[in-house]
């Protein structure tokens, strides 16, 4: 093997370890992430701190045939070990890459709130433990990092651990009614489940790895939404429309912006102010845009 092509597949072993400590790329998507950083080395034999923007062109046009999502996900884990240390690739950081493609849909929609329900109704099993934590404000990213031990159902709390505490719990939580009902039903399987295993990684949600329980990827929690929102028939909304949905009902709702802050775990009000805001004059513009209708002037 070329030393490059070592250092590539080392570096590659080295950071998706590190991101395992943090429950992200378990299971099969550690196995495809390095698969992928292989075949970069294939396509630009180059040291990774010292790819260059002929390298970087030369991969992106090798996932050009790819679908948008897939190409999305694999140019976000690209511009995400390429800008870890120790590599802190120049070009990398100057392409702007790791802000265009994020591992996520940009615009995402604002969740009705008829919508939630029917959601939260047609989730099954372990999906509804989900779809209440999503329905609650929790980021995805917080529900994928939270341990079984961040529970405290008897005073109806939790320990969030929030995307910047880089999985440290970081805010305690007060947790809703819908949440605690299922977590009274959920936390006994759950127990079941660690007696079975002959490993326990202690994450609140988790799935089987042979014999092994570990932490959930984020395309878990968002196969387990699309069956759920299957089951209910609605439109597909992405996993971060809950939050959004859930910022905008508390709003209407007559929450204060401080309550709405701590709710959501934001450092500043005016974050949240922003936050909402803009959600709110998202759902106001086709009300408006109407009124330009002739009819609507004239009923």
């Amino acid at each position: 093997m070329p030393e490059t092509a070592r250092r590539w597949v080392e570096e590659g072993r080295a950071w998706v370890a590190e991101k395992q400590r943090q429950g992200k790329y378990q299971g099969r998507n550690g196995y495809e992430a390095l698969r992928f950083l292989r075949r970069c080395a294939e396509w630009a034999p180059v040291y990774p701190s010292e790819l260059d923007a002929a390298g970087l062109t030369v991969i992106m046009s090798k996932l050009g045939g790819s679908a948008p999502k897939t190409r999305r996900y694999y140019l976000s884990l690209l511009s995400s070990f390429l800008a870890s240390p120790p590599r802190l690739n120049e070009v990398v950081k100057h392409s702007g890459l790791k802000g265009v493609y994020k591992n996520r849909a940009m615009r995402t929609p604002v969740l009705p709130g008829d919508v939630r329900d029917r959601v939260l109704d047609a989730a099954q099993g372990p999906e509804r433990v989900i779809v209440a934590l999503l329905c609650s404000a929790r980021r995805p990213v917080e529900i994928r990092r939270a341990l079984v031990t961040d529970l405290d159902v008897t005073n109806g709390r939790m320990l969030v651990r929030t995307k910047g505490g880089h999985g440290e719990a970081t805010d305690l939580c007060p947790l809703n009614e819908t949440v605690l009902r299922e977590m009274r039903w959920y936390l006994p399987l759950r127990a079941s489940w660690a007696e079975r295993a002959d490993s326990d990684t202690g994450h609140l949600v988790c799935r089987w790895e042979g014999a092994r329980l570990v932490g959930v990827s984020m395309m878990y929690l968002d196969r387990a939404l699309a069956s759920a929102e299957r089951r209910a028939r609605t439109d597909r909304y992405p996993l971060y429309s809950f939050r959004r949905g859930a910022a905008t009902m508390l709003r209407d709702r007559g929450a204060e912006w401080e309550d709405i802050r701590d709710a959501l775990c934001h450092r500043s009000i005016g974050t949240t102010e922003g936050y909402v805001r803009s959600l709110k004059a998202a759902e106001r513009a086709p009300q408006v845009v109407r009124l330009l209708d002739a009819r609507a002037a004239n009923p």
